[in-house]
C-alpha cells in the first residue's frame, strides 16, 4: 500500500497526488490554508519510487492504478471523496478515474495534466526525450540534472529564486527511482484519452496556470473544462496557493449543494 497521511480528524476526505520527483509535501501549502476549513479533510499520498512510498516500485500504469485503488479502498473505504493530481500526479489521477469504477469518487481535478499524445510519431518522440532523462538520472549527480530540468519550457515562468527552491527540495530524489518512475509512466505510453474525456460522464475538471501557455492550449484545442489559476504557471497550487484553493472549494461545494 502506498505510503499516506490524514491532515485532519474530520470532513469529507480529497485526495492529493503529486508530480514526479515531488513527495506529500508538495501540497503542504495548499494544507494550511484548508486547515481554515473544517469540513474538508485532506489526504496526501506517496506515488511509487517518492517520499515514503521510495521502496514500492511501479512497472506501469496498469500497476500504479491498481496501487492507487488499493490504498483508496483500505484508507477511505465506503466514504465518498474528491481526488486532485497534479502533472504526474494528475495523470494518474486521469487514468484511474477513467479505468476504474469508483461509485465513492465524486470529482477529480486535474492540474497541469496531460490528456496524452495524438500519433505515434509523438510518442516516439517521448519515449525518446523521458530514456533520456532517466539515463541522466541514473548516472549523473542529480543536482546537475535538475538544473537543466527546471529550464524546460513549462517551468519558463520561474524565477532563479523559484527554481532554485524547486533544486534544493527535490535534490534529496534517488536518481535510479526517478529514472524507473520515468519510464513506467513516460507519456509515451499513457493512452490518449482525449476521445474518452468527450464521452466520460465523470466529474472532472482541469485546472491550469494562467502563465501555462501550453496546458491553456490543450484545454483549449479539445474544450476541456477548465478553471484558470491566476498568476501561476504549470505548478498552480504553489504559484498561487490562494486561488487554488479558492477554486478547488468552489468545485466541491458546488457538488455539495
Amino acid at each position: 500500500m502506498l505510503s499516506y497521511q490524514w491532515h485532519a480528524e474530520q470532513g469529507i476526505p480529497v485526495v492529493f497526488l503529486h508530480g514526479l520527483l515531488g513527495s506529500q509535501q508538495d501540497w503542504q501549502s495548499v494544507i494550511q490554508h484548508l486547515q481554515n476549513f473544517p469540513k474538508i479533510r485532506p489526504l496526501t499520498i506517496d506515488l511509487p519510487f517518492h517520499g515514503h512510498s521510495e521502496h514500492i516500485t511501479c512497472a506501469d500504469f496498469t500497476e500504479l492504478r491498481m496501487q492507487l485503488h488499493t490504498t483508496l479502498e483500505k484508507v477511505i473505504g465506503s466514504h465518498s471523496f474528491y481526488l486532485v493530481g497534479y502533472s504526474l500526479g494528475g495523470r494518474t489521477a486521469l487514468d484511474y478515474v477513467l479505468n476504474i469504477h469508483n461509485p465513492n469518487l465524486l470529482g477529480t481535478i486535474l492540474e497541469g495534466a496531460n490528456i496524452g499524445l495524438a500519433s505515434t510519431t509523438e510518442r516516439q518522440a517521448r519515449w525518446q526525450n523521458d530514456c533520456q532523462w532517466a539515463n541522466r538520472f541514473r548516472h549523473e549527480p542529480i543536482e546537475k540534472v535538475l538544473e537543466d530540468w527546471y529550464q524546460q519550457p513549462v517551468f519558463v515562468d520561474l524565477s532563479d529564486t523559484e527554481r532554485k527552491c524547486y533544486i534544493d527540495s527535490r535534490k534529496h530524489n534517488q536518481g535510479e527511482r526517478i529514472a524507473q518512475m520515468l519510464e513506467a509512466t513516460s507519456l509515451a505510453k499513457q493512452p490518449n484519452y482525449a476521445e474518452q474525456l468527450k464521452q466520460t460522464d465523470k466529474n472532472i475538471l482541469f485546472f491550469i496556470g494562467d502563465k501555462d501557455k501550453k496546458f491553456r492550449q490543450m484545454t483549449e484545442q479539445h474544450q476541456l473544462p477548465v478553471q484558470i489559476i491566476l498568476k501561476a504557471g504549470h505548478n498552480a497550487h504553489r504559484g498561487n496557493t490562494e486561488n487554488f484553493v479558492e477554486k478547488l472549494l468552489a468545485f466541491i461545494f458546488t457538488q455539495q449543494i
